[in-house]
């Protein structure tokens, strides 16, 4: 029995996955806390509208192919030409693309550091990100890679140590450079994440692969994954512009306090997402690509809620119900305020991870239009919804609008799968 629980794809990818959750946990907690002291809600507010821009971007150059390399992997995991071909496509693509986006942050770096980060000043931290871009994105291509390939040892290494980078250099940044120092380190720690991989054999193997595979990238694959590419960084831009206009128009209403207290809920937020995040790429979506049938579809999601909903549950109860301590332990007094959010944010939170659970459908068997259409319900919902009830409820009325924006995300695509899923899968082997 015992045998038979240790060799269960499932709690096998839960165990490694609570590894690298543990791991960013505990960084974020340090991240955080240091932002906190040293920062305050205004620092929080400009660092988070920051962050949101280097999601976008990095939606374009490497977040982007998660989904592609994952599916194609799976799909060609005992063709090793083929695995080959797909690697050494996607890291020049990556390569190429962040170059290309490298010249635009060079050009329009005065703009957006004002429309961004509130001071023109501050367009240096813009070119920084332009010579380190490339770096920044193979790191987190990387990764991507290793899960695809399963490789889930080396990937519990590298981000464990990625994120001992993270605590200790954004304290020091933070510590010695205040704003500038949480800028830095957004960027500058992954960038190192990257160089540090490269102490180990098997990123090595696969980057030199890429010179000897160059030449059979064929245009077939690429329009193949651009697919992927192009979802993502549809998603991406919806995501970053969705958060960003909404933290603006509450600077705009308020002040860069009270956007940053809706930026510590949200990290708060990220705390747990993470885990949930990075088990729907490690286990979920491999699965769902292997899937040819609908009986197995229903089986794998039966599975996988039956693990996930009760832990989910008890997980949020005991944030709810510690969410002060949380409060006091991660931030500091100025966030207190933020207590009265949190059954909000946890509502919101469980809604959209079952969405996102299914909706990962969409990306195993590439239903493009399904997902185009749902995650504009979700995020132009979200940002429609937040600019009426902050009117009417002030920072209260953002959750409102979370919640209700989740909860159309959940429906619209519970329908899409019911009606469509079975012009996608077989019913059976």
């Amino acid at each position: 029995m015992f045998e038979k629980i240790l060799n269960n794809t499932f709690i096998k990818v839960f165990s490694y996955n609570s590894i690298v959750v543990f791991g960013k946990l505990l960084t974020s907690f340090v991240v955080s806390k240091v932002s906190a002291v040293y920062l305050g809600p205004s620092g929080y507010a400009i660092v988070g509208n920051f962050k949101n821009l280097l999601q976008g971007i990095l939606g374009i150059t490497a977040s982007g192919f998660q989904s592609g390399i994952i599916k194609y992997i799976a799909e060609n995991k005992n063709n090793t030409g083929q695995l080959k071909i797909i690697i050494s496509s996607v890291i020049v693509l990556c390569v190429g693309i962040s170059s290309i986006i490298s010249l635009l942050l060079i050009v329009f770096s005065k703009t957006l550091s004002v429309y961004v980060l509130k001071d023109e000043s501050l367009a240096f931290v813009f070119r920084c990100l332009a010579v380190l871009l490339p770096l920044v994105s193979l790191n987190f291509l990387i990764v991507h890679i290793l899960n695809g390939l399963q490789k889930f040892k080396l990937y519990t290494a590298i981000i464990t140590l990625t994120n001992i980078f993270n605590a200790l250099l954004t304290f020091l940044l933070v510590y010695y450079l205040s704003l500038k120092g949480a800028l830095y380190a957004s960027i500058i720690i992954p960038a190192l994440g990257f160089i540090t991989s490269l102490f180990f054999s098997d990123v090595r193997e696969l980057l030199s692969g890429v010179f000897r595979s160059i030449k059979n990238i064929t245009s077939v694959f690429l329009k193949s994954i651009s697919t992927y590419i192009v979802m993502a960084i549809y998603s991406s831009i919806l995501i970053s512009l969705s958060y960003l206009f909404i933290r603006n128009k509450i600077i705009a209403d308020f002040n860069t306090s009270i956007a940053g207290l809706w930026e510590a809920m949200n990290k708060i937020s990220v705390f747990y997402m993470m885990f949930f995040s990075s088990l729907f790429t490690l286990y979920l979506l491999p699965k769902l690509s292997e899937n040819k049938t609908i009986l197995g579809y229903k089986s794998i999601m039966k599975t996988y809620f039956k693990y996930i909903i009760p832990f989910i549950i008890v997980l949020f109860l005991v944030i709810f119900v510690f969410r002060v301590f949380l409060i006091k332990i991660i931030l500091t007094a100025e966030f207190e305020s933020i207590e009265q959010y949190f059954y909000l944010q946890l509502i919101g939170d469980f809604i959209k991870i079952i969405a996102f659970s299914l909706a990962y459908q969409f990306h195993a068997k590439k239903m493009v239009t399904f997902y185009f259409v749902t995650d504009a319900i979700l995020y132009i919902s979200f940002y429609l919804i937040s600019m009426c009830l902050i009117e009417y409820f002030d920072l209260m009325g953002v959750f409102y609008s979370y919640i209700l924006s989740t909860l159309l995300y959940l429906i619209s695509v519970s329908l899409f799968i019911y009606f469509n899923n079975s012009n996608y899968l077989k019913e059976y082997v």
